[in-house]
């Protein structure tokens, strides 16, 4: 297990209130546990106890839930605006004293949690603002459907952000303003393996019921005791079951981020 120095934590955005699946990390996913258990408990395994991990929802009421998942796990609970999420982060970080971020969204219950956390390393090495894995077209993971990985952002740069600008699209997706003002930030990007690369036609995020069921399925038909899933498995299975690909492109136009 890595234990991530003192001034780096992993921040999981959740919250329950979802236009389109109302509570979905909640609902049982996989042996009645919901996705946020599934997504804590991968990162537990991939890093040292003592390593920060903050779990940042909002102030609203209907996220009172988070505080007993907090508990449950032993991890830090933030919270803050329910609309202003850039702003919940940079309370949450400047809260609990990290200055490199790793940003996790919770609505990816098959994560490459260790390849996340890989990120660090060239981040650090680079003395990055930010850094994330890159899909064809110079796209940031982040902005695919693919949901296997987060991101590393210092606390510099999301402080850079809201000195520039308050627009909503900024101040909701994070770190969108960086990698669409590259020359304002030292930006570091790691192509992916030709098996992600190019595969704008898969999507593993869940927004909706149907991407739930569909996910669900695949998980489970992968998921072997307590040993985390192989991406490279996902896309395999993926590939010899077109069947999914249908429904993600039906879900993928319907969806576009």
């Amino acid at each position: 297990m890595k234990l991530l120095d003192k001034n780096t934590g992993i921040i999981i955005q959740a919250r329950s209130l979802s236009t389109r699946l109302p509570n979905k990390l909640f609902l049982p996913f996989y042996n009645n546990n919901g996705i946020i258990n599934i997504l804590i408990e991968g990162f537990l395994n991939c890093v040292d106890p003592q390593s920060k991990i903050i779990l940042a929802t909002s102030d609203n009421q209907a996220d009172d839930v988070f505080i007993d998942i907090a508990g449950k796990y032993g991890i830090e609970l933030f919270r803050g605006d329910e609309q202003d999420v850039l702003n919940r982060f940079v309370q949450a970080a400047s809260f609990y004293k990290i200055d490199n971020i790793v940003r996790v969204c919770a609505d990816n219950p098959i994560y490459d949690y260790c390849g996340t956390i890989e990120l660090l390393k060239s981040y650090l090495a680079m003395d990055s603002d930010y850094t994330a894995y890159e899909l064809k077209g110079g796209i940031p993971s982040i902005k695919s459907h693919l949901g296997f990985w987060g991101e590393v952002v210092s606390l510099r740069a999301l402080k850079k952000i809201q000195e520039r600008t308050n627009e909503k699209v900024f101040i909701e997706h994070v770190t969108n303003y960086i990698y669409t003002h590259p020359d304002n930030f030292v930006i570091n990007f790691i192509k992916t393996s030709p098996k992600f690369y190019s595969r704008k036609d898969v999507r593993l995020t869940v927004d909706t019921i149907e991407d739930f069921e569909m996910v669900k399925k695949i998980y489970a038909a992968l998921k072997f005791n307590n040993e985390s899933i192989r991406i490279d498995d996902v896309i395999d299975f993926i590939d010899t079951n077109a069947y999914y690909l249908e429904i993600m492109k039906k879900q993928i136009l319907e969806n576009s981020k």
